[in-house]
């Protein structure tokens, strides 16, 4: 009995070591009556779909950055340096790419709201789904970080 056990102790730590890490998603419900406007459906979608890629990405870029978290910068080889900063700057990257993309949904936003043609109920309905994938990316910006802050000697602007 005891040998049973003990294997599933070892089988599930070992399970739960290559266990991938979660990734947060945003499962956003879209309302039936944006479900009349394909327009307004797939801005919605679209905002989604971004902010769940951008969270497969960080946590992605995070797994990659761990191996780098506890060493000594000074230590590592050139080509470590070159990888450890070259993965700070993908990441950074990353999320300037995904900032300019939400800029352009925010401009294409704020076209959609100038809209009279758009009933009232579809705009408000809209406006919550939009809310809530910028909480949702608010909250990877809280927990991720647009950087990744590996590289000890970053250039100053």
């Amino acid at each position: 009995m005891k040998k049973i056990v003990l294997f599933v102790i070892v089988f599930a730590g070992l399970v739960s070591c290559n266990t991938a890490t979660d990734v947060p998603r945003l499962d956003l419900e879209i309302p039936k009556t944006l479900k009349e406007n394909e327009e307004l459906v797939n801005f919605v979608r679209q905002a989604k779909d971004d902010a769940n890629t951008l969270a497969r990405e960080c946590v992605k870029m995070h797994e990659k950055a761990r191996e780098y978290l506890d060493v000594d910068f000074d230590k590592l080889s050139p080509g470590e340096q070159e990888d450890l900063v070259k993965l700070d700057l993908e990441y950074v990257e990353m999320w300037y790419n995904f900032n300019i993309k939400h800029t352009s949904q925010t401009v294409r936003l704020m076209e959609l709201l100038k809209d009279t043609s758009i009933p009232a109920v579809q705009m408000a309905d809209m406006g919550k789904a939009i809310a809530a994938v910028n909480l949702f990316v608010q909250d990877l910006k809280d927990t991720y970080g647009e950087d990744l802050k590996l590289d000890p000697y970053p250039v100053e602007p």
